[in-house]
């Protein structure tokens, strides 16, 4: 009797031995973590944090690589372009009138004095073909209506006007600006102020006359910049005269250069870049010397803007000139042209 109650009691201590064993192995290791749902999302910060958190810097310190680069620029050009289409026949013929030939201007006078000019087989209009009129070798005045009165002073750049001789230049243009060289589209003349004295500027040799480019181009007026002259008692070719032209500027590390031999087809400055450029004209001799004369070498500087607007309302009669498009004339002035050449027949 007592022999099995010591029995029983041996067999509780055991089961109870092994409940609390296999309760601590549950509690060690915990139920299967695969069949237990995933943790739930930590919450959101409070509005405040939020409104404090800025998205990355997607720009080029980013080093992410999203950022657009810049355009490359293209590089400045002076190249050869295409001659203008000839006018139709009968050619233009510019002639001045006023004042005459080796005419002398009192002093007192010169300032008021009118300029007359003679234009035939050539329609002009505001922002098509037009008159380029010079004195002394300064920057041209775009006459529109060549019937319109032109006084001396209008010329000058607002120098007084020296006693002694000056010289008149007037020649049909393209509304491109590129002037028409044919024969008599070109009239050279000269007129005394004070009295009749000496003549530096010698009519009977040869003479450069500079015309492009000029002054401001704004927008897309500075896409394609033309480089033009006129010639007076020269002709052009590998053993004759030669206009050597050189530009510098921004974008140009070494000058940039053409030696022309054939007269008629214009240069162009291509891609130019904002800023200010200088542009020199020379006359050469056969032997690429410079010809003497004060027309012969001429520098001139002009301004580029490419972020400015093109303002062609102001084109005409004593405004802005047109940009240089470097076409020939178009289709409205070969209309006016032959109509009027047909008038005149």
């Amino acid at each position: 009797m007592m022999l099995r109650a010591m029995k029983t009691r041996r067999s509780a201590t055991i089961l109870s031995l092994a409940a609390s064993s296999a309760l601590a192995a549950f509690i060690a290791c915990g139920p299967n973590q695969d069949n237990l749902p995933p943790p739930p999302p930590p919450p959101l910060p409070p509005p405040s944090s939020l409104a404090q958190i800025t998205p990355p810097d997607m720009g080029a310190d980013s080093g992410s690589g999203a950022s657009t680069p810049k355009a490359e620029e293209k590089p400045v050009t002076l190249t050869v372009g295409p001659k203008g289409e000839e006018p139709p026949k009968p050619t233009p013929i510019v002639k001045i009138v006023a004042p005459t030939k080796d005419q002398v201007v009192a002093a007192d006078k010169a300032a008021e004095l009118v300029i007359k000019l003679d234009v035939k087989n050539w329609a002009t209009a505001a922002g098509s073909s037009h008159v380029h009129l010079i004195l002394d070798n300064k920057p041209y005045k775009r006459i529109d209506d060549p019937k319109l009165p032109v006084t001396m002073n209008e010329l000058t750049g607002g120098e007084a006007i020296t006693e002694g001789q000056h010289v008149l230049v007037a020649f049909a243009s393209r509304g491109s600006h590129e002037s028409v060289k044919t024969k008599d589209a070109i009239f050279v003349t000269q007129f005394f102020v004070g009295k009749k004295g000496e003549t530096p500027t010698d009519l009977k040799k040869s003479l450069l006359v500079y015309s492009r480019p000029k002054g401001e181009y704004k927008g897309a007026t500075a896409n394609h910049i033309i480089v033009d002259f006129q010639l007076w008692n020269a002709e052009l070719g590998e053993k004759k005269n030669k206009v050597n032209v050189t530009i510098t500027g921004p974008g140009i590390d070494s000058p940039l250069t053409q030696k022309m031999t054939e007269f008629g087809t214009p240069l162009y400055l291509d891609n130019a870049r904002n800023g200010n450029y200088s542009v020199k004209l020379e006359l050469l001799d056969a032997d690429d010397k410079a010809v003497a004369g004060p027309w012969n070498t001429t520098t001139r500087g002009i301004s580029v803007d490419r972020d400015a607007i093109s303002d062609m309302a102001s084109m005409g009669h004593g405004g802005m000139d047109m940009g240089d498009a470097g076409a020939p004339v178009d289709a409205g002035a070969k209309k006016a042209a032959a109509k009027d050449a047909g008038a005149k027949k």
